[in-house]
Order: C-alpha cells, then sequence, then structure tokens
C-alpha cells in the first residue's frame, strides 16, 4: 500500500465537511448549524483536525476566530476536493429544465439592468424552476467567492485590476472571462439644446455631473478613475451606488450621466433623456465574470456563463443606432 493510500484509509475523512464549514464561517456554533450536528461534535473534529495538520487552524483574536496561514492555503484545495466529491456521489445530470437551484452573483446594478430583462425571458423558458440572485458587488465580494456564498463576480476588468480586488493573487484563485465590451455614452435631457447641438470637452466638464461611487472608500468607477488619471476635475453634484438611478435624474434635472450604451439605449425608451455622444476619451466597459478555478467544469456553472453570454448578445433585429 503507497504511502497516500495509507494516509487516506487512516483518515476520517467525514472531518473534511467539518474543515469548510469551520473555514467558512469561523464560528463554531455556526458550523454545528450548517451540518446540523452537535457544537461539541464540532468542537471533537476540530480537535482531531488540529491533530492531523499539527496546525491550529483558528485562533482566538480577540471576540472572534481567525485563520492560520495553514488554515487559508487549505481553504481552495478542500473546495476543489469537495466540489469534485458532491459531483461523483450527486451521479445526477445538470438539467436546467427541472433544476431548481439558486445561482448568486455579486455585480453592479447597471450590470443587473442590462442582463436580468432577457436573463428573465431565458429562464422562463430554459429554466422555469431556477433562480438568479443579484446581489451587489463590493470589497468583500471576493470573500464571499472564496467561501463558496456567491457563484461569480461580474466586475469592470479594470476595475479588477487595478486592485481593488488584490490582482495578483486572485489570477491563481480564480478563472476570468470577457463577458461583453461596449462604448459610454452621454445623457442628457431631451430638451437640452446645448447638449443636442453637442457639448465640448470644456462645456462638458462645466456642467454638474450625477456620478457613480461605489462606498465612501473606492470608487470602482471607470469614469472618476479616468478623470483622477488624467487630473480632470469634474462638478459631481450627486454621487450615488445605485447606477441606475442616474438616468432619473438626469431627465429632471440639468445633470449629465455617462452610462454604458446598452444601458442609455434601455433608459431613453421610457425617459425624456437623449443620448450624445462623450466628448472625453473614456475607456470602453469591459466586464468580465470571475469564479472559482476549481469549478471550472462544473456543468451548473458552464449554464451560467452560457446564460449570461446570451443575456448581453444583441438581438438579432437590433441596429446600432
Amino acid at each position: 500500500m503507497d504511502p497516500l493510500e495509507r494516509s487516506l484509509r487512516s483518515t476520517n475523512l467525514n472531518l473534511l465537511p467539518v474543515l469548510r464549514a469551520v473555514l467558512k464561517h469561523r464560528n463554531l456554533t455556526k458550523a454545528a448549524a450548517e451540518l446540523n450536528i452537535t457544537q461539541s461534535g464540532v468542537s471533537n473534529s476540530l480537535r482531531q483536525l488540529r491533530a492531523h495538520f499539527d496546525d491550529e487552524l483558528l485562533v482566538r483574536d480577540g471576540r472572534t476566530l481567525r485563520l492560520t496561514e495553514k488554515a487559508k492555503s487549505l481553504i481552495e484545495p478542500l473546495e476543489r476536493a469537495l466540489s469534485a466529491v458532491e459531483r461523483v456521489l450527486a451521479n445526477t445530470r445538470f438539467e436546467p429544465a427541472i433544476d431548481r437551484r439558486r445561482f448568486r452573483v455579486a455585480t453592479a446594478d447597471y450590470v443587473t439592468a442590462i442582463t436580468a430583462p432577457r436573463m428573465a425571458a431565458i429562464m422562463g423558458r430554459d429554466a422555469p424552476g431556477m433562480t438568479v440572485q443579484m446581489v451587489t458587488a463590493r470589497a468583500q465580494s471576493v470573500a464571499d467567492l472564496r467561501a463558496g456564498n456567491i457563484d461569480m463576480i461580474i466586475s469592470p476588468r479594470q476595475i479588477i485590476e487595478a486592485g481593488i480586488y488584490d490582482a495578483p493573487n486572485l489570477m491563481r484563485e480564480f478563472t476570468f472571462e470577457p463577458l461583453t465590451r461596449e462604448p459610454f455614452v452621454c445623457l442628457g435631457r431631451a430638451d437640452d439644446e446645448a447638449f443636442a447641438r453637442g457639448l465640448t470637452a470644456e462645456e462638458y466638464l462645466a456642467r454638474p455631473h450625477a456620478s457613480f461611487h461605489l462606498d465612501l472608500s473606492a470608487h470602482a468607477s471607470l469614469e472618476h478613475g479616468y478623470l483622477i488619471e488624467h487630473g480632470i476635475d469634474q462638478f459631481n453634484r450627486i454621487l450615488t451606488s445605485d447606477f441606475t438611478v442616474l438616468p432619473l435624474i438626469a431627465a429632471r434635472s440639468d445633470c449629465i450621466v455617462l452610462a454604458p450604451r446598452s444601458l442609455a439605449q434601455l433608459v431613453v425608451e421610457g425617459l425624456p433623456l437623449r443620448i450624445g455622444p462623450c466628448p472625453l476619451p473614456f475607456p470602453d466597459l469591459e466586464l468580465v465574470m470571475v469564479w472559482s478555478r476549481g469549478r471550472t467544469e462544473e456543468p451548473e456553472l458552464l449554464w451560467l456563463r452560457d446564460l449570461l453570454k446570451r443575456c448581453v448578445e444583441p438581438p438579432p433585429d437590433h441596429h446600432h443606432g
């Protein structure tokens, strides 16, 4: 018997789901609740795991528990191994037509606005029992992806690469795939004559803007990233983390809004707005899908990625205006 086989036989593999729950929650009570076992059962398993790895795994830090370096290094291989075991044991084909699972995708609200309407229609036909929950992406989203609380992040490529998410480490742990690329356009009120004529860069910057800004510390905005990088000042009258509110503001004021073209085309149908070209050379919006590398071959995730790609394809009757 080779050493690996001996090691496998002498190890209680029932400890692995306990390890996963403990690493995920960093809390024995929550881990016990998820596994539906007693807290003393979790404590006992943790004792065996500490002996096996010769490491504390969880150490008290004030009122909370934090993971040791060894524990952090186990998260990804453990997730891969248990996902593979679950697929072997499930032995069932993924069938969207009868499946009832819920996917969770972290992204910005404008991505939801440009994907969810078509997604709802496609799922109504192909996957009537499934749910996709779109949650707001935040700095915490990477930890959520790591822990398996969400299935995917959709984010502008530049925002991920700008290090808001610590790009080099992510490249090893996660897989990226382009979703869509489109230019930004300007939105102004339909009866705004100066806007209709076309603004120069100077006129554009002199106007008040309503603009996306993620939170108090990170803008996570291609617009602000570009302005800061080029040392350009614009007056932002309203900043909000709800991108889809911006066109409503433009429709009721003299504010100008920079928006991805597909979102602009969506809102001009129902609001007194017009689309104008952008007088500054903002980079295109490039959205990427990000998921855990260990899940790349999962049929469910392949289906989700395909669904999202179908949601951003131009419809057959689409003509570019």
